[in-house]
């Protein structure tokens, strides 16, 4: 219970920075330049010896600081989305930031009318192929900007998933896996029938 209550106030707490950030970013005309700064930065974060520093409780303010400083000056950050950095910093928030990262993503979709499709594969896709798919999502959905993410899942042996819409809960099923289940399920349907 308590666990979850700490997820709760981190999840509140990561929409409302995001949500900050967001609305800094409309206002000043930013918002593209922040959304570009923010996808970095999750790239940034999936280091799992950056993300360690920056979460350590022992490590001094000023370091994490300067370290964030750094990655931002090499990066081009806009100086809206550094005084975020420094402020999670300052108030001790730097375990949301993945969070953080995460719903800005969410409200930046939100706020473009983008569509967010991800492709599950047995290979990694060609930007070309993300391209043509790019197009049938928007065609399916009037979406006015579509998002791809590419996932790699071996296990569909060939072909490729679409989710896309609230959740996931759309979706277009290519793949070789849900091919064989469905032979698979009518042969046994055959064998039920004359087994009967």
């Amino acid at each position: 219970m308590v666990r979850e209550i700490v997820m709760m106030s981190h999840s509140a707490a990561a929409g409302g920075y995001a949500a900050a950030l967001a609305e800094t970013g409309r206002s000043q005309n930013v918002l593209d330049t922040i959304n570009s700064d923010i996808h970095n930065l999750g790239s940034l974060l999936n280091d799992p010896n950056l993300h360690s520093f920056l979460v350590n409780p022992t490590v001094l303010d000023q370091h994490k600081k300067s370290v964030l400083e750094t990655l931002a000056r090499k990066a081009g950050f806009s100086p809206y989305t550094l005084n975020l950095l420094n402020l999670i910093v300052d108030r001790k928030r730097t375990k949301i930031l993945k969070d953080i990262v995460a719903k800005f993503e969410e409200l930046y979709d939100e706020m473009t009318d983008t569509e967010v499709a991800i492709v599950t594969s047995a290979v990694k896709i060609e930007t070309a192929r993300l391209a043509e798919i790019a197009k049938k999502v928007h065609n399916l959905t009037g979406a006015k900007n579509v998002r791809m993410k590419n996932i790699v899942d071996a296990s569909l042996v060939a072909g490729f998933v679409v989710r896309f819409g609230k959740d996931g809960s759309r979706f277009v099923d290519m793949s070789v896996k849900s091919q064989l289940a469905r032979i698979a399920q009518e042969i046994s349907s055959v064998e039920s029938a004359i087994t009967v």
